[in-house]
């Protein structure tokens, strides 16, 4: 039988009581009694055995239902909310740490590596995408530095050529000229000279007349000179190589330049390496170029000053073999930066137009470069210049000249001699 209050109340005409109690199965939904929302819920009652034996009734007026209902889908929303936010915290650090920080360190190499530098590495430990990326980019730096090198060196090396093509063409238009001169002016030039040594030896000239006749003399002498020193230079000389000491070539020089040739208060410094290797030339060619920088030293220090002999073996490395260097240093004004180019041009000089020919510099460089050589100069304005000598040694075993105890760094000045043997 139906209770009084499953009939009381106006359920939804359909809801049939007892098949919920034979099936057991609950029923719920919402109805309107007296102009106002419910909800109901049926249950089924069953007995020890599992029979359904009755049903019981729940019934909820809809806005205390739906408050409830809203704090629940309030309080979810807000743990999703909430989940989200977190969620949302967690990828950012992740996409920061794990991509963005990389992704900028990669931009700012590659940035670096459009100017130039390709010496840039990753090195990123990583196991992922970039990682891999990161890699790839090393070996990217490597090639580029790599092609940068070899085409730093091409480049050094076609500009080489076109130096040397250019002073060839020089040197040969210089060798045209020179046997001109020496066709044109050197006949006249020994037949004049000839003719004045015959004026001197009478013994009837007059002691005026003598010292003109010696000024005419000593002139042709100095255009013979001039004229020799051309073909000098238009001709790269012929060198009779043989083992040579450099050091003892450096003594020899000193010796020949001799006390007497030294300023008063110019101090001339010996600073020996021992043992040097020894280098393939020819002592007299290469006496000529020391000789020629340590004379323009010497003039540039102007009396009061010091002039450095310095000997040293640069051992070797990857990209040259070992050479044997010599230096010549002044404590002179030094040479204008527009000036160390032309150095050692034909015809160049910083002494005015009593103060030499231009010649001596060239033709030491051409000796030095038939030695398989190299001559180069290094100046500070105001504070001296430096020549430097390098030359290959005799052999790649480069074998050492022997030591002498007698020859060490020496201090030469006006009044002292050096002990040197040449």
């Amino acid at each position: 039988a139906m209770s009084a209050s499953l009939r009381t109340h106006h359920l939804p005409p359909d809801l049939d009581v007892r098949e919920i109690i034979r099936t057991r199965t609950p029923a719920e939904g919402m109805f309107s009694e007296n102009g106002a929302q419910r909800y109901y819920r049926i249950e089924a009652i069953s007995n020890s055995s599992g029979m359904g034996i009755g049903a019981f009734l729940v019934l909820e007026d809809f806005p205390i239902f739906t408050r409830e209902f809203r704090g629940r889908a309030v309080q979810m929303l807000l743990n999703t909310l909430m989940l989200l936010v977190v969620l949302s915290l967690i990828v950012s650090l992740t996409i920061r740490q794990y991509i963005s920080r990389p992704l900028r360190f990669v931009s700012r190499h590659v940035k670096a590596i459009g100017q130039g530098h390709f010496v840039q590495r990753l090195q990123l430990q990583r196991q992922d995408e970039i990682g891999e990326l990161a890699d790839e980019f090393d070996r990217m730096c490597v090639r580029l530095d790599d092609a940068q090198r070899t085409l730093s060196t091409e480049t050094e090396e076609k500009l080489r050529l076109a130096r040397e093509l250019r002073h060839s063409e020089k040197l040969a238009a210089l060798g045209q000229i020179a046997s001109r001169l020496a066709h044109e002016i050197g006949t006249p030039l020994n037949v004049m000279q000839m003719r004045t040594e015959q004026l001197l030896k009478r013994e009837t000239q007059s002691e005026k007349d003598r010292q003109l006749l010696n000024v005419i003399v000593a002139q042709i002498e100095r255009i013979t000179k001039f004229v020799r020193q051309l073909l000098t230079l238009a001709r790269r000389p012929e060198i009779h190589p043989q083992p040579v000491a450099i050091n003892e070539i450096v003594r020899c020089v000193r010796e020949t330049i001799g006390d007497q040739d030294t300023p008063s208060g110019m101090t001339m410094t010996l600073d020996l390496t021992e043992p040097l290797p020894l280098v393939l030339g020819d002592p007299d060619q290469l006496q000529q170029v020391l000789l020629n920088p340590i004379v323009n030293a010497m003039q540039a220090v102007e009396g009061a000053g010091q002039v450095t002999l310095n000997t040293r073996f640069i051992p070797p490395h990857t990209e040259q073999h070992g050479r044997v260097e010599v230096t010549v240093s002044d404590t002179g004004p030094g040479i204008a930066p527009e000036d160390q180019a032309r150095i050692f041009d034909p015809f160049f000089t910083t002494k005015g137009a009593v103060g030499g020919t231009g010649l001596g510099l060239a033709i030491s460089r051409e000796i030095v470069l038939s030695h398989q050589g190299d001559l180069r100069v290094e100046s500070t304005p105001g504070r001296g210049s430096c020549f430097l000598m390098s030359l290959p040694p005799a052999s790649d075993d480069t074998a050492f000249a022997p030591r002498d105890k007698e020859h060490h760094a020496s201090t030469d000045q006006q009044g002292s001699r050096t002990d040197s043997r040449c």
